[in-house]
């Protein structure tokens, strides 16, 4: 008969609170050094946006990295030492408070950036601390306090931003920031509490003996399925990110990413009188092109068109896939006639090659509807100007362009 092993319950306790202190110390060392380089893209965004003001933003770039240096000494030392800390409850408060300030630091950017951004750079600004606050989910779970910590503090300033700067781009992100936020706690609970319970199997199998091995075998099991079950939230994570913000075939900003840079001109318009056109464009028989071919080569059509398209516009220009074969190009600082000259131009682009090579050859053409913001317009107003414009292009024969004053 199997001889029976018992384990002290407190030994194991505090074997696996120290192991989970191991972890986090060692993941926390790596996960500090993407800090100055998230810090660092953003400097290079504030640069290629032209800024008209960047002093704010080094000054936001030496408050984070003297914070990441706060959390690179609570948590290096630990992260080296191959000893569990004497006092463990000490460094778990220790951790928690670097988490929170760090969030905090991560959140004040929108105090220090917001005021200086430029449409695209403000997306840039959300998109980073989206990203920063999964990986922090992804890395400190093993404490979830820690992860909660650090949302509530970048998320605080956030919302904060929003009461006092109530854009409709700020208001917005308060809004899905807190849903995402929420999401984000509810799944760093259920890792938390997956990953606790894997960290107490191994250690539980590590001080059982031989007779034990079925547990130890299971222990492992589950380990491997917490692993596929984090990849697979990982993706998911992923997934929602890129779908918030960016069209999945063509990588185009995608239409809510493009409803919110038009909400922002409108405010802009209304605050500074700043001049803006909008051309709205839609494949020329792409049904057909979608009947005749596939729609893998319809796929291939859109992704071609959109780097076309994006090779011909300024950096600031905004190009955007509006839905199924229809795109929009926001143009900042172009009026009308400008407009139509390029609409005009891309119109010839399009239809001087073949958008897709051998064994295809295929040409494809579309039709343009090129409008100028005026006042009184509502994003609606904007929106169908623009679309009329387009189907007049179309019943005039297509290939062609069409202005709406």
């Amino acid at each position: 008969m199997a001889a029976t092993v018992q384990v002290d319950d407190h030994l194991l306790a505090d074997a696996i609170l120290g192991e989970r202190i191991r972890l986090v110390a060692r993941r926390s060392f790596v996960a500090s050094l993407s800090t100055p380089v998230a810090a660092a893209l953003l400097l290079y965004l504030g640069y290629a946006e032209h800024l008209a003001e960047v002093q704010p933003l080094y000054v936001w770039s030496v408050l984070i990295t003297l914070i990441v240096i706060v959390n690179l000494a609570c948590c290096l030392p630990q992260a080296l030492a191959e000893a569990q800390p004497a006092n463990k409850q000490r460094w778990m408060h220790l951790h928690l408070g670097s988490k929170c300030l760090l969030g905090l630091g991560w959140g004040a950017s929108v105090w220090f950036l917001m005021p200086i951004a430029t449409p695209v750079f403000a997306m840039m600004v959300y998109i980073v601390l989206s990203g920063i606050c999964a990986m922090v989910v992804l890395v400190h779970s093993m404490f979830w306090t820690s992860v909660v910590a650090f949302l509530l503090g970048i998320y605080l300033p956030v919302l904060l931003y929003a009461l006092f700067h109530p854009q409709p781009l700020d208001v917005y992100v308060a809004i899905s920031g807190a849903l995402y936020a929420l999401l984000l706690i509810v799944y760093s609970g259920v890792v938390n509490r997956q990953l606790v319970r894997g960290v107490r199997a191994a250690l539980q199998a590590r001080l059982l003996t031989d007779a034990l091995l079925d547990a130890n075998t299971r222990a492992e099991q589950s380990l491997a399925a917490l692993q596929d079950e984090h990849l697979r939230l990982q993706q998911a994570l992923q997934t929602i990110r890129s779908m918030a913000h960016q069209d999945e075939l063509t990588q185009l900003p995608n239409r809510r990413a493009a409803m919110a840079a038009l909400n922002d001109y409108l405010a802009k318009w209304e605050s500074e009188q700043a001049v803006c056109s909008l051309i709205m464009l839609d494949i020329d028989y792409f049904k057909a092109i979608n009947d005749s071919y596939g729609h893998d080569t319809g796929d291939e059509v859109l992704v071609a068109m959109a780097r076309r398209l994006e090779a011909q516009l300024r950096p600031n220009d905004l190009l955007a896939r509006f839905g199924g074969e229809e795109f929009i190009i926001l143009l900042p600082g172009t009026a009308l006639q400008e407009a139509a000259l390029l609409a005009g131009r891309l119109c010839a682009v399009l239809a001087a090659s073949p958008l897709l090579p051998a064994p295809f050859a295929l040409a494809v053409t579309a039709s343009f509807g090129v409008t100028q913001l005026k006042e009184g317009d509502t994003l609606h107003d904007w929106l169908c100007r623009a679309d009329q414009g387009m189907y007049d292009a179309k019943r005039l024969g297509r290939n062609q362009c069409a202005l709406v004053q």
